[in-house]
């Protein structure tokens, strides 16, 4: 029952917040049209009355506030989300238990010496994650060289999904050229 609640919460302030803004939208005129003339309601249709609506009788905040409400409420009811959400949590109390276990004098921060002992793939870095340049590493300044290398992953990986696609265009291309071509071959074989 604690996870169904969780879940509806969410969902419950999506929709006050989506029924405040569409009860602030709606004009009188609008409601008159609503409520009796179809033939007002039929013409809106026609001219993407959902898209009008969105765009002249909500503000950009309230547009702002409802994407940001639609979002939250995907994420919460997205399992690979919470899984996501999990393995973060799980991997920012690992870095500060090996930060604690590494800090010998208990000064909140990592000398190279420290950092050689304990983390000897964080000592090769030592310039890149002292951000500060101070001489030692906090565990901020570790969590942001964490943060970072997860970035410099993501981007590598869309590089290589945007080079995918774009051999798979290419693979396309060549295989309609390659079609023509042979139509091509075929019209010239046939006898006139």
């Amino acid at each position: 029952m604690v996870l169904k609640a969780h879940y509806l919460t969410p969902a419950l302030s999506f929709l006050v917040l989506f029924g405040t803004l569409l009860a602030t939208s709606v004009s009188a005129e609008n409601k008159n049209s609503f409520l009796g003339d179809d033939r007002l309601l039929a013409e809106e249709a026609d001219d993407n009355g959902l898209e009008k609506t969105l765009e002249h009788n909500f503000s950009p905040d309230d547009r702002a506030r409802l994407r940001k409400a639609l979002a939250d409420y995907a994420r919460s009811t997205d399992p690979e989300h919470t899984q996501i959400e999990l393995k973060r949590k799980a991997m920012q109390e690992s870095i500060e238990k090996r930060f604690n276990e590494c800090n010998k004098d208990n000064d909140d921060s990592l000398d190279r010496e420290e950092a050689t002992l304990c983390l000897p793939q964080i000592a090769r870095h030592f310039s890149y994650v002292d951000v500060d340049e101070d001489g030692v590493i906090t565990l901020e300044e570790l969590q942001l060289a964490q943060a970072k290398l997860i970035e410099r992953q993501k981007s590598a990986e869309a590089r290589m999904e945007a080079q995918k696609i774009q051999d798979a265009e290419t693979a396309i291309k060549e295989k309609s050229k390659a079609k023509e071509n042979k139509q091509a071959a075929n019209v010239r074989k046939r006898p006139s």
